[in-house]
């Protein structure tokens, strides 16, 4: 790649003064040098290469009539990368493909522009975005064998209310808040924060709608090496027909319940010393039960927590009033723990948070498909970093917010030197967390995929 040749203005040779507060002023100058904050996108695309990504998304989607331009891979992993750094629009990426140090630093002659990423993502139908999940499925798989403590996953669907602008936006719709959205489905692994597998869905679905057919779509995403799952979540997928899929596939389950009149009373009907009470809170008990839903083939255990009522205006009743919270579950061991087992995956709702404040504060096309293919490249970034975080970083980043690794190892500065066929890329000493940014490039060439 040629270096930058560009005159620098007088004033800028001089130095532009700007005083910063009392006593202190600086001098705004300019270089040709190559320097670049994206350096993160280094660690970035050498992970996705060392995962054979781009191999496997070029195998696996067919999207492009002619084989001219940009491959599928370098369009998807061009919008990763756009999330990766915190982009929240297509026009985002005029910030990589104008640093042209970063674009020396991986590989890149040019990166696609937003006309061009949004024109592709426009492409797409049905049958392409299964084609991506397919190959998402595939990379999941290489990445287990790099975890391979890994074999029993706890895996929460939960569905998202993502507000939207324009009255032209295909598929949006209000939801049951009001809000003009589109409605995506999300599945995460408690264990590694992994997004799974998500599904955007017209603003005003259901969210339990179609439950069963999402899931066998979501099980093609579970890594082979993974032998035991546990799948839980809200009443949304409260039906005979999810607990069933749970059943036939092996998978071990916990659902919120809906307190219909027949179950409540159930609840009703347990004898007294049923109840346990609660050690830490005398205001609460704990019960099972037995129960046999209207048109569900067979009778399943059901836990439930019972809370009493607080006293209105200080007024106490003739009777003690009470408010349930019920489970069915599959999993055998105490009522307590697995209630708040359960009552976890309230984490959930802060990775659906985390993903959408971090990779996707915007689905910024007026296409349904195109919008998905968008939501799945913020999900390829997502993951990506998540990867990044637990296989070449240090322990210490494991619990860490996703936007610290943004901070410490995607956006830091660095000078890009090329001479003698070689490329170089500098970073500062002075930068805290220099050498979390030097284990993970050690450590990614020695990831062994397959």
């Amino acid at each position: 790649m040629q270096k930058v040749k560009k005159k620098i203005p007088e004033k800028l040779m001089k130095g532009i003064p700007l005083t910063i507060r009392p006593g202190h002023t600086i001098r705004l100058k300019a270089t040709t040098e190559p320097l670049t904050v994206h350096t993160g996108l280094s660690l970035f695309y050498a992970m996705a290469e060392t995962l054979k990504i781009p191999k496997v998304l070029d195998n696996h989607v067919r999207v492009k009539q002619r084989d001219s331009g940009y491959p599928e891979s370098e369009h998807i992993l061009a919008l990763a990368a756009n999330a990766f750094v915190g982009g929240d629009f297509l026009d985002d990426l005029e910030a990589l493909r104008e640093d042209d140090a970063i674009k020396m630093a991986i590989g890149r002659k040019e990166i696609p522009d937003p006309t061009t990423a949004g024109d592709f993502c426009r492409r797409f139908k049905l049958g392409h975005i299964l084609q991506i999940n397919k190959a998402f499925a595939e990379i999941g798989h290489e990445v287990y064998k790099q975890r391979k403590e890994v074999s029993y996953l706890t895996i929460d669907v939960d569905a998202k209310v993502h507000e939207v602008y324009g009255k032209k936006k295909q598929g949006a719709a209000k939801a049951y808040n009001g809000v003009y959205s589109l409605q995506p489905m999300y599945a995460f692994a408690d264990e590694t924060d992994e997004l799974l597998h998500v599904e955007v869905r017209s603003g005003n679905t259901h969210p339990g709608a179609k439950a069963v057919s999402y899931l066998r779509r979501l099980a093609k995403k579970i890594p082979t090496l993974v032998e035991r799952i546990y799948l839980r979540s809200d009443s949304a997928f409260y039906n005979r027909e999810v607990v069933e899929f749970c059943e036939e596939k092996g998978w071990e389950f916990s659902i919120t319940a809906d307190q219909t009149a027949a179950l409540l009373r159930a609840i009703n009907a347990l004898a007294p010393d049923a109840w346990r009470q609660d050690t830490e809170d005398a205001e609460r008990a704990y019960g099972e039960f037995t129960y046999n839903p209207v048109k569900w083939k067979k009778a399943y255990r059901y836990l439930v927590r019972r809370e009493r009522e607080k006293e209105k205006h200080g007024q106490k009743g003739l009777f003690d009033k009470y408010s349930y919270y019920v489970v069915v579950t599959n999993k055998e061991g105490e009522v307590k723990p697995l209630m708040k087992a359960h009552a976890s995956r309230g984490r959930c709702e802060k990775r659906i948070g985390q993903f959408t404040n971090e990779f996707l504060s915007h689905l910024p096309l007026g296409e349904f498909m195109a919008n998905w293919v968008y939501l799945l490249c913020a999900q390829l970034a997502y993951n990506l970093s998540l990867w990044i975080r637990d296989l070449v970083l240090p322990k210490s980043y494991r619990k860490k917010h996703i936007k610290r690794i943004r901070r410490t190892i995607g956006l830091i500065a660095s000078k890009v030197v090329s001479g003698g066929r070689q490329i170089s890329l500098r970073i500062s000493l002075l930068h805290h967390w220099w050498r979390d940014f030097v284990q993970a490039w050690e450590k990614i060439p020695m990831l062994n995929p397959g």
